[in-house]
């Protein structure tokens, strides 16, 4: 990931900004609470949960009644590519579809639910290789513990019905204005 103590975490390459800024002193906890909903958007928008999401969606447009709506989620997640967060939102899924809650009625709420699930499992992953690398030596404990009150407000901040709506819009770059990027040349330079 970088090359400092969270270059093994079990997470893509979009969370490397993330990394990097809660290492950083100069980073703010609103930068890193936009690079952390900016990483997560980019983790979830897959082509693997966008075609989930679709067959459910024609599954809901198809109009039948749907006499077994456990069978049917079943069905729909084992046409999909395994991963963890579709697995967390098909579990949600049949959990509500079992208490004889509708499926168009069990969707938002579970997927509220799988993206809080991310979000929690890749707070974790940051929590555990500050650890790791105070144990290996690779950074002191007040760094760490400065990196792991800066991971626990990023996280503790991300809008997870923003970043439901990047899901469901399919658009990995939806937090993109909130990182606070210049294209300008003259970023920073003093006008005379």
């Amino acid at each position: 990931m970088t090359d400092g103590p969270f270059k093994n975490l079990a997470l893509g390459s979009c969370w490397r900004r993330l990394g990097e800024a809660v290492q950083n002193d100069a980073a703010s906890s609103e930068e890193c609470s936009a690079l952390a909903s900016d990483s997560l958007a980019r983790h979830l928008v897959t082509k693997e949960h966008a075609k989930a999401l679709q067959e459910l969606d024609a599954h809901l447009d198809s109009g039948q009644l749907d006499l077994d709506p456990f069978g049917s989620v079943e069905a729909i997640f084992d046409r999909c590519e395994k991963t963890p967060f579709l697995d967390s939102l098909q579990k949600e899924l049949l959990y509500r579809t079992a208490n004889d809650t509708s499926l168009g009625d069990a969707i938002a709420p579970a997927l509220a639910a799988a993206i809080d699930t991310q979000i929690g499992e890749a707070r974790n992953r940051f929590q555990e290789e500050c650890i790791r690398a105070v144990e290996a030596g690779e950074m002191t404990r007040s760094t760490a513990d400065r990196a792991r009150d800066k991971i626990a407000s990023a996280f503790d901040a991300v809008e997870s019905a923003k970043v439901r709506d990047a899901l469901l819009a399919g658009r990995k770059d939806a937090f993109e204005k909130n990182l606070g990027r210049s294209d300008s040349v003259d970023e920073g330079m003093v006008r005379l």
